[in-house]
């Protein structure tokens, strides 16, 4: 199931802005860049934001590129409470992640929980 679109992030619109100011967070797993939502006067914070960045460098076939994608998005959905709040995240995951299921994924969220 396809993460809910207030939990997406734009790659085109934020990507420069979260690498500009992000925390670099480094796991088995994934590379993490997280970023707070800027405070915009008027406005109420959104939920966290996530991104997932693959390269064909990781998986060259889309079809496997998708499904690695999936895999992260339902892993997302199962620990969205326990992640952090008004935060863009972007997750580039790593070629340790091939053959993972999703809750040996979801276990790996523990790394982002303390911010």
């Amino acid at each position: 199931m396809a993460l809910a679109k207030k939990h997406r992030l734009n790659l085109r619109l934020y990507r420069q802005r979260v690498e500009e100011s992000c925390k670099k967070l480094h796991s088995p797993l994934f590379t993490y860049l997280i970023s707070p939502q800027p405070k915009i006067e008027g406005t109420q914070p959104t939920n966290s934001r996530f991104a997932i960045l693959i390269s064909k460098k990781l998986a060259r076939k889309a079809v496997d590129r998708n499904k690695i994608k999936r895999k992260i998005s339902q892993s997302i959905q199962n620990t969205l409470p326990n992640l952090p709040q008004h935060h863009d995240i972007i997750l580039i995951p790593k070629k340790t992640i091939l053959g993972k299921t999703i809750t040996q994924i979801s276990k790996d969220f523990n790394h982002v929980q303390n911010i």
